[in-house]
């Protein structure tokens, strides 16, 4: 078994957790017996918390500054102090693939090791925030190397809050061998989502899924990269009122033959109103442009919102929202040069004092990931946390997503549609300080009503069972002053 040149990734994250273990101060900080690994409240949430004693709830409440209509989900903040630190890990684990080639038809499971790294880093400021978290690893397989992959995500993002100015660059880089829609190869560092933004463990805001070009559909074996860089900028035209304005460059490139590769750019301005110190209502209008070089397809998308959200800050959060769109094509194969369909999402971030769960649905427009040139999407997700015991952990993060190709852009009488699902959970118990055992499982299948395919994945059925069992190395969370 020959392990590939850039294994030195995980090996290198299992390093500095452990040196950084020796090189701890007293500044860290102290949390008693049990896990100190210290995970975020909820699969949604954007920032890891320190729960300072002898606060009252009221003391500790700090409102989410994000905007309500803007590039990340909305969510129910945090009751509890931001801080600054710095924190990796390391995980062993033996996984086993019930459809190693990631094709239709029956297979049998085969074993494989793999090796994950995470490092996280969050630098609070008096009006500034800075969150990078890296997830990368790898998986070698005991009988078919020709599997042997890599994978990595890293994802940035820098938040500015003024008076009345407020800013956010973010940045989200991933290269996976395979569809990021339930990727099951990070294993427990992964457990809650298949993007990058809400895995269990990450620092990072969910954004929305119009931002992010690995939507909802499963491409099969075949390495890809994207990126989805967002810029925003919001202003606070009133002590209850503000406007966002956000831009988005995103790109899905495959290094495999037989995919479609995409460029989009999406650009949003928003209003947004507190009703109450707990309702919002916002006012959206959204452009994208849709580009396919390889095929030679192009179109654009326009679309009017109307949202409302609901939050008690640390507790609970809901937003609804909708509205017409209408997408415009210079050449359409079929069907109306202009149609007009509608726009949905909804959501629900729902904490308590040793758990989290996590609901949304969207329906929009879609890249098509690979498989197609632009795509109607439902996707709906759900995430689940709790802290069973004080030892004791579990979670569940099941998600689904229908997508239909657009009759402008795909030829064929009934065009093509594909049911994605994904299913996850994991179990995990504290060995001590700085260790933890998990077992998880990740399911992937997803069923088309076509025919063909063009791309180079179809028929009725691909399912697929990864089960894993490992380790989970951690020194406790290094603060910085």
């Amino acid at each position: 078994m020959r392990f590939s040149d850039h294994i030195w990734i995980p090996f290198l994250a299992a390093a500095l957790c452990f040196g950084v273990a020796q090189a701890q101060t007293q500044t860290q900080v102290q949390n008693g017996g049990g896990d100190q690994r210290v995970q975020p409240s909820t699969p949604v949430s954007p920032i890891e918390t320190e729960q300072i004693p002898g606060e009252s709830e009221a003391q500790q409440a700090t409102s989410d500054s994000r905007s309500f209509s803007g590039a990340e989900e909305f969510t129910a903040g945090t009751r509890e102090r931001l801080r600054s630190y710095f924190f990796p890990s390391f995980q062993v684990s033996e996984m086993a693939d019930s459809n190693s080639p990631f094709t239709s038809g029956a297979h049998e499971f085969e074993t494989m090791e793999a090796l994950n790294g995470r490092l996280t880093l969050q630098k609070v400021g008096k009006d500034s925030q800075l969150a990078v978290d890296y997830v990368g690893g790898e998986q070698i397989y005991n009988h078919n190397s020709e599997y042997n992959t890599t994978s990595h995500q890293l994802g940035i993002t820098q938040s500015y809050q003024g008076r009345r100015w407020g800013f956010l660059l973010d940045d989200r880089a991933t290269y996976l061998p395979e569809s990021a829609f339930g990727y099951g190869g990070f294993g427990w560092m992964g457990a809650l989502g298949p993007s990058l933004g809400g895995a269990f463990g990450s620092i990072l805001a969910s954004l929305n899924p119009a931002f992010d070009p690995n939507a909802g559909l499963l491409t099969g074996r075949g390495s890809r990269i994207s990126n989805a860089a967002v810029a925003q900028i919001q202003y606070a035209a009133g002590p209850h009122s503000s406007i966002t304005v956000t831009g988005s460059y995103e790109l899905l490139h495959f290094r495999t033959p037989g995919y479609i590769d995409t460029r989009n750019a999406f650009f949003l301005a928003a209003y947004s109103r507190s009703l109450t110190p707990r309702d919002y209502f916002g006012i959206n209008y959204g452009f994208g442009l849709f580009r396919y070089p390889e095929v030679g397809e192009s179109f654009q998308t326009n679309f009017l919102e109307l949202s409302y959200g609901h939050r008690i800050t640390g507790r609970l959060a809901l937003e609804v929202g909708g509205g017409p769109q209408v997408n415009v094509f210079k050449n359409p194969l079929t069907g109306s040069s202009t149609p007009v369909t509608w726009t949905a999402n909804a959501s629900l971030d729902y904490r308590v004092h040793r758990g989290a769960v996590g609901l949304s649905y969207y329906r929009y427009t879609a890249s098509g990931d690979g498989l197609l040139p632009g795509a109607d999407t439902h996707l709906v997700r759900v995430a689940w946390s709790m802290q069973l015991t004080r030892n004791w952990s579990g979670s569940l993060g099941p998600g689904y997503a229908h997508s239909r190709s657009l009759s402008q852009t795909t030829s064929g009488e009934n065009g093509y549609a594909y049911d994605s699902v994904y299913a996850g959970a994991s179990l995990s118990r504290s060995l001590g300080r700085y260790t933890t055992m998990f077992l998880t499982y990740n399911l992937q299948t997803q069923s088309s009503t076509a025919a063909s395919c063009p791309a180079s994945i179809c028929g009725t059925s691909l399912p697929r069972h990864l089960v894993e069992i490992g380790f989970d190395w951690h020194p406790r969370q290094i603060t910085i002053d």
